[in-house]
């Protein structure tokens, strides 16, 4: 027996979302459109093997794809009062970001792995197999756990908005303070690894020693700095003109400190282009 699933839509890009999604589940399906005086849109959905599955399935995806970011948006801008437009799109993206990550996942959306998981149960648990169903009025109505979710969330994506902040706070101060000083070396070679190692001009390596009484004579503290830092402040103490960095692994944290600090003074080049002989011992 052929059963009717009517479902209505009020926002039309919206019920084109969800058509399409359910054509990727069951392209052998008849699906009947037309306008609803009260409710915007009405599909009727003929087909033996739709299941309430199916239909919260599609539901959770056009919610994601049209809704959720404005979820958030409306959460940055009405809980946490931010109103500049490029604020609150940065905010958005961190806050996407904290919730791909499984160490947040489960934590936010109770037990669940993702949010998908979690508006899935939601809707689940308030959608009965009789229908009609109406999208906008669940979604609006049933969703209120997930916008408490998303208000944690959001706290944690400004939190991040704000290291980023202090970070390049920290990198500028840096710049200014390099930009006012004359180099005291003209090439510093540097190997990546757990440690940098560095290297003088010659390819004589620097001692940790060597460097440690260098740095006791700058002001590395004004960058919350001290000679026990043995990746940044060397660099700053030497203050090189040139500085050539090797290693596999260009998107290596410490690595990037640097050229992001350095810039067009370092070039990143292979391990196997260190111009001198390593001594193991």
């Amino acid at each position: 027996m052929v059963e009717l699933r009517v479902i209505y839509f009020r926002i039309e890009k919206e019920i084109i979302c969800f058509c399409e999604m359910l054509y990727c589940l069951h392209d052998k399906i008849k699906i009947e459109w037309e306008k609803d005086t009260y409710w915007g849109h009405e599909i009727r959905i003929q087909s033996q093997t739709i299941t309430i599955h199916d239909v919260i399935t599609c539901f959770v995806k056009v919610f994601m794809y049209y809704r959720f970011n404005d979820l958030i948006r409306q959460i940055i801008r009405k809980r946490y009062f931010y109103t500049e437009h490029e604020e609150i799109e940065r905010i958005c993206i961190l806050t996407r970001l904290v919730i791909s990550e499984r160490y947040y996942q489960t934590y936010l959306f109770k037990g669940f792995p993702s949010v998908q998981d979690y508006i899935y149960s939601i809707l689940d648990e308030m959608m009965e197999e009789s229908f009609p169903v109406h999208f906008d009025s669940l979604v609006t109505f049933s969703l209120q756990p997930l916008s408490e979710c998303l208000i944690e969330a959001v706290g944690y994506g400004i939190d991040e908005m704000k290291r980023e902040e202090e970070h390049q706070n920290f990198i500028q101060s840096i710049r200014d303070f390099i930009m006012q000083r004359k180099p005291k070396i003209r090439i510093l070679h540097i190997i990546q690894g757990k440690d940098f190692s560095f290297y003088k001009e010659n390819g004589q390596r620097y001692r940790i020693h060597e460097l440690k009484v260098l740095m006791q004579n700058e002001p590395l503290y004004i960058f919350g700095l001290d000679d026990n830092e043995m990746h940044l402040s060397p660099v700053i103490t030497l203050l090189p003109e040139k500085i050539y960095i090797y290693g596999d692994h260009p998107s290596e944290a410490k690595t990037l400190t640097l050229i992001n600090i350095f810039q067009e003074r370092v070039s990143l080049l292979p391990r196997k282009k260190f111009p001198f002989f390593i001594h193991m011992k």
